[in-house]
């Protein structure tokens, strides 16, 4: 029971974010797909992403699970639609942080945001 708890969780906590998308191009997309929520490449990229889910939101990812699959593969999908990247092993959150936030447009939104502590600029109307 507690795998299917920890997937469940997972899904949760990552997906929620996606209904909140105004627009499928305000979000990256990190697709995973396997043959199933028991294949180790799976349960190792599931468990690598989950400590790592205040990153992911704040790079604007909406984390999608195929299963079905013929093997695993993980797909990144940047804000422009484009593949950025596409592999067939677990990716490492700090792998994936590091190829988003060299991206210019990742560029451009850390400049646009306000320093740590220091609340957002409310424009005049």
């Amino acid at each position: 029971m507690r795998p299917i708890s920890f997937l469940a969780f997972f899904v949760v906590c990552i997906a929620i974010p996606s209904a909140q998308a105004a627009e499928p191009a305000a979000r990256r997309l990190l697709v995973i797909s396997a043959p199933g929520p028991e294949h180790p490449d799976y349960r190792e990229q599931a468990a690598m992403l989950l400590p790592a889910w205040r990153g992911l939101l704040e790079r604007d990812f909406v984390v999608e699970t195929r299963f079905g699959a013929t093997a695993f593969s993980v797909v990144l999908i940047g804000k422009d639609g484009g593949e950025k990247l596409r592999q067939s092993t677990p990716l490492a959150p700090a792998e994936l942080f590091a190829i988003v936030d060299a991206m210019p447009m990742r560029q451009a939104e850390i400049k646009r945001r306000p320093p740590p502590g220091k609340p957002p600029a409310i424009s005049p109307p």
